[in-house]
């Protein structure tokens, strides 16, 4: 019985999967640029998603036509997602002749010798999704890293997207294309850990060196084979990578010391405080600056969920940040309406007067420290303007150096699981 219900089920989701594939607006869009044609083919309408049942989908299959041909591409095109087609074409546009990279998780550069077009692997992915990121595209520095996904719209579809700004194109983060010359550099295509640190953690590439052959990745070492006496205090650490030679090396750094909350927030401006480039023996070696002074400590409002976090603090921060609270809105402690600790959930202060309630919360074995509204009321643009507000003006006093003494040291989250910090 459950069988032909099942069999019924099938069929009739088979039906409307039909029907849908009917409806589909088909059309192709055929995009010029030198001797090719770019050819998009549009497929829109109605297919069964596991999660949401029948839903709209577009999907824009690409292919390149060079004098009326469709030109070919290695069976290896598909191997990794089984799609036959093109999911993107980029114009690069400051080479030396009209040329195309495309694919899909494996990438080829496209151009035309001697009136015959080449056809060149330039990744073959394993895992993950191709990406592309120009290294020197923003005043010798990289640019923005992003990731080749199939198309599934039509906006701008007569416009392809173009690759300029630089001329070292990192691809996969294992080949580096000259686009003026096609030179291609392969590295680091073991994905190997150097003295232990994996990279790049996370993608893309974080600075580049001055003679243009060392890239700098963001690092992360790997807890997982190491005993508790070979754990860092500082899980990050940098990786210059030299790709002209295929080798590389760590940089290590504190991050109480550069202030590296989360290895997201690492940026330019982050690597030309705290490192340096020298130049020793014609060869340019990263070091960290010694001695440099941080900046004050401060915390972090996100906007997506309206919570003030500060981190690392110390148990003084949260009599300190309750008056600072208080004072702001006018209110007396006799508006603290609940002041418990839990195991679980820390120290809860719920705060609330005239109709407004907010909340601060403090764990003392994470140094976290939190301020939103009411975890039980309606959220509101009321509240976003308040907790944005009283976060701002907070973080304009500890830029200008005060309550520092209450922050405390950013700890090995390993260590932290671990239980490395019970006894101290």
């Amino acid at each position: 019985m459950k069988i032909a219900i099942l069999i019924g089920i099938i069929l009739i989701a088979g039906i409307y999967w039909f029907n849908g594939r009917k409806s589909l607006r088909n059309f192709v869009k055929d995009i010029s640029y030198g001797p090719f044609i770019i050819r998009a083919k549009v497929s829109s309408g109605r297919q069964i998603d596991i999660n949401y049942g029948m839903v709209n989908r577009t999907h824009v299959a690409y292919s390149i036509l060079y004098q009326g041909k469709p030109i070919e591409f290695s069976s290896g095109l598909q191997n990794n997602t089984g799609l036959p087609y093109l999911w993107n074409v980029y114009i690069v546009a400051e080479a030396k002749q009209p040329t195309l990279i495309a694919g899909s998780q494996n990438l080829y550069l496209i151009y035309i010798d001697e009136g015959n077009p080449i056809v060149e692997p330039l990744l073959k992915q394993s895992h993950d999704f191709a990406s592309l990121q120009f290294l020197d595209s923003e005043q010798g520095q990289p640019g923005q890293y992003h990731e080749v996904y199939s198309k599934n719209d039509t906006i701008n579809l007569d416009q392809l997207n173009r690759l300029e700004g630089g001329r070292y194109l990192m691809i996969g983060e294992q080949t580096i294309l000259d686009i003026h010359t096609f030179q291609k550099w392969g590295f680091h295509e073991n994905n190997e850990a150097i003295d232990n640190y994996s990279f790049p953690v996370p993608h893309g590439a974080l600075a580049f060196a001055p003679d243009q052959k060392s890239i700098v990745f963001l690092a992360a070492f790997q807890s997982w084979n190491a005993q508790d006496e070979d754990l860092p205090d500082s899980e990050n650490a940098l990786v210059v990578y030299d790709f002209v030679n295929d080798t590389g090396y760590v940089v290590k750094f504190d991050n109480t010391a550069t202030r590296l909350i989360n290895i997201s927030e690492a940026n330019l401006q982050w690597f030309n405080r705290f490192f340096k480039w020298n130049q020793i023996n014609g060869t340019y070696q990263l070091e960290l600056i010694q001695n440099q002074k941080p900046p004050y400590w401060t915390g972090r409002y996100n906007s997506d969920d309206n919570y003030y976090t500060l981190y690392p603090v110390k148990p003084g921060m949260l009599p300190v940040f309750l008056d600072f609270v208080l004072n702001q809105l006018g209110w007396s402690k006799a508006s603290i309406v609940r002041d418990e600790t839990n195991e679980y959930t820390g120290h809860c202060l719920d705060l609330e007067n005239d109709n407004i309630k907010l909340d601060i919360r403090f764990k003392e074995d994470e140094q976290t420290l939190s301020f939103s509204k009411n975890l039980y009321v309606e959220d509101s643009l009321k509240y976003h303007l308040l907790v944005k507000k009283i976060a701002t003006i907070f973080d304009s006093e500890l830029q200008a150096g005060k309550y520092q003494d209450h922050f405390g040291q950013i700890l090995s989250e390993t260590k932290r699981i671990r239980g490395m910090y019970l006894d101290k």
